[in-house]
């Protein structure tokens, strides 16, 4: 008995009470660019580079702040910035030759952000599939879409070189 009666009294608490739940958001987007391309080297010299603080640079365009590693397991982490933002790479997942995920923390913990880059062997070396995902909730969010997809192929050329040299 003493069990029905709280439960009543919970559920005339939280009716009488309003919504529990925030009535307030925000509305965003989330924003995928991807690219696969072929490169004339073989995945382990591909891997090698990916994996590499300057290689990993060049694909994604993000600057070591801290000091510079190379990812080899998940929970690697390290400082850097791209653009004007500061914040944190954390390695969230590792198939060695294989498959690379990496999320960005920015410092303001503003937005989400994950890398992913696959990895297979082709007749030509290494067929590379890349996916850049990040939330975006400003009302400019299709121009900085367009702009990250043109820093893109900037990225994917200079990466390209280093690893086809």
């Amino acid at each position: 008995m003493k069990r029905s009666v709280w439960v009543a009294a919970l559920f005339a608490f939280a009716v009488l009470s309003g919504p529990v739940i925030a009535a307030d958001f925000k509305k965003g987007a989330l924003i995928t660019i991807p690219g696969t391309f072929e490169l004339k080297a073989p995945p382990s010299a591909v891997w090698t580079a990916l994996t590499s603080w300057e290689g990993f640079g060049a694909l994604t365009g993000f600057q070591p702040t801290g000091p510079e590693r190379s990812f080899s397991k998940v929970g690697d982490s390290t400082a850097a910035q791209v653009w004007d933002d500061k914040g944190t790479l954390v390695v969230t997942g590792l198939v060695r030759e294989k498959e690379l995920r990496v999320t960005w923390e920015p410092a303001t913990a503003s937005y989400l952000f994950a890398k992913r880059v696959v990895l297979n062997p082709s007749a030509g070396g290494t067929t590379l599939e890349y996916w850049d995902r990040y939330t975006d909730d400003q009302p400019n969010a299709d121009e900085t879409a367009r702009t990250v997809a043109r820093d893109t192929v900037q990225h994917v050329a200079a990466f390209r070189k280093m690893v086809e040299k």
